[in-house]
This record gives structure tokens, sequence and C-alpha cells, in this order.
């Protein structure tokens, strides 16, 4: 069944061998094996394309939930402490900067001491990438669509707040969208999720006014932003000791910036249980830092 699942996402017999670390004629061989079984085609193919049938995409769907409800049970049943190897987890800058990182670490170390962590940092599409090609494990990020491929599952909600150099606006002020504009922007890169959230925000006309640079660095946005150089909508959960030791303050700005939906995501494919268990100590901190937190700043969504 994963190897339906992987033939079903790369519709390419030598990428899906590669994942699977298999040949291309065991996928072939497996592949024929249950079409025998069922007496059905899951797949069309010749020596160009491999197209999955009509009754393919009905196995699929059944293959899906079966494959992911025995991982869940492989997992419950594991030992505590058992699992060993390393888990390639991948983070947005956004959450980075968060305690959700340290305290998943520290975690799985004392639960799951033969358990390392590799993390890698960037930008949400360069993530995904890497989780659909197989260079990545898990990934904390953003989910923009459905991917049948992928099981997604919520994580938190993070309060975006515009967050200014202190004394760029006088403290306490109510402020508007005009108030905003009349500052330089610091926004997300363009096709991300916040970007076109921050259009749609402004409206066509402020956003075409306003001066407007760019990031896909969280860091850089924070830097540009305690130097004054322009105002951001970030989380302020991520720029706790900026606010402490007064360098940024949050600004009193209506209407409020929607929160930004943070999903934990894995390749249902997968022939490890890890994924899921490292899905439940995320969300578990995530509820623990939320408890510490307004509703407005860090929630777990329902």
């Amino acid at each position: 069944m994963e190897t339906v699942i992987c033939l079903a996402q790369c519709l390419n017999f030598r990428v899906t061998a590669e994942r699977l670390n298999i040949t291309p004629a065991a996928v072939s061989s497996r592949i024929l094996t249950i079409e025998n079984e069922l007496g059905i085609k899951l797949f069309e193919r010749d020596s160009k394309d491999v197209r999955i049938t009509p009754e393919g995409s009905i196995f699929l769907s059944g293959a899906l939930k079966i494959v992911q409800s025995y991982h869940e049970l492989r997992a419950q049943l594991q030992p505590a402490g058992d699992a060993g190897g390393t888990i390639r987890l991948g983070v947005m800058p956004s959450v980075a900067p968060s305690q959700l990182l340290p305290r998943m670490i520290r975690r799985m170390e004392q639960d799951y001491p033969r358990l390392s962590v590799l993390v890698e940092t960037d930008g949400n599409p360069r993530l995904l990438d890497m989780l659909d090609s197989g260079d990545l494990d898990v990934v904390i990020g953003i989910k923009r669509e459905e991917h049948p491929s992928r099981i997604c599952q919520p994580l938190w909600n993070l309060g975006m707040y515009w967050v200014a150099r202190t004394g760029v606006f006088p403290s306490g002020e109510q402020l508007g969208i005009r108030d905003i504009v009349s500052q330089p922007i610091i926004s997300y890169a363009r096709g991300t999720l916040n970007h076109d959230r921050l259009l749609e925000y402004l409206g066509e006309e402020a956003a075409a006014d306003c001066e407007m640079h760019y990031s896909n660095s969280l860091a850089t946005t924070i830097n540009l932003v305690e130097a004054g150089i322009g105002i951001a909508v970030l989380p302020p959960v991520v720029v706790q000791d900026q606010l402490r030791s007064g360098t940024l303050s949050v600004l009193d700005v209506h209407p409020v910036f929607p929160q930004t939906p943070y999903h934990i995501m894995w390749q249902r494919s997968s022939s490890s249980g890890i994924p899921l268990l490292v899905s439940e100590i995320a969300r578990d901190i995530a509820r623990e830092i939320a408890g510490e937190y307004s509703w407005d700043l860090v929630n777990i969504p329902d």
C-alpha cells in the first residue's frame, strides 16, 4: 500500500524506487501483485507516462487511511524510549525563535534518548518541497492547501501584531491603516501566506502607495525593525526579549491582523512511526506554551 501511495504521488517508477530504497523492478512487481489480487488496474503506464486509474484513486483513498492507522497503532505499541535514529525536522523561521523547538528537543532527549534531531530552517515552500522529496521527515509550517500525500495536524495559531522600534509612534496611540502605510513596511516574501494576507489587509490602494521591503528571514526582519528601517507584522511570542528590553513595541492597530495557523506535517507513505511521535510531542508542548500566553497571542485550534 505504501508503494501505491508513493507511486501515486511521484508518478515515476524510478523516483518511487529511490524514495523507498528499492529497485524500479520491485516497485513494478509490488504494484502488479496488488493489481492481480484485486483484479483491477491501479495505474496506466506506457514508455512516457504513469497515470492513476479511477479504480486506483478509490484504492488510494482507502490505502491512505489504512497506512495512517497502522503507523498510529505501531506508535502506541512502541515501548517508551525505544525509538532511535535521526529525525530530520524542518521548521519555519517564524517558529524557530519561540520556545517550541527547544522544549521539543528536551522532551525527546528525555523520552527517546536514542533519537537525534537534525533541524532545517527555511521558508515554507522550500521545506514542503524537501518533505515531498524525502529530504525531511517532519515539517512545522503552514498548510496552504490539501495535499493527498501529506498528513497535516493542526499545531497552534499565533497572533500577529504590528511591531515597531519604540518611539516610532507615540506610546498607547490607537492606529489605523493610514498610520501604518505612513511608514516603510518590512513584508514577508512574495507568494507566502502572510504576504498575501498583508496585501489583502492593507487594500489595493494602500498597498500600492506604501513603501514596502521584503525579507524571507525572520532574524533579518527583526533587525530591520530594530534599526528603524520599517515596521512589520510579527508574532509577539518570537520577539519577547526585544519587547521586555523596550527595543520594540507592539502597536495598537485596528483592524487586527489575522492569526497565522501552523501545522505539523509528514508523508503518509512514511514507513516509520517516529513522525507521529514527534507530532504528539510538538502538540503537547504547543498546548503547554499556549497556557503561558493570552488567547490572542497563542491558542490551540479545536
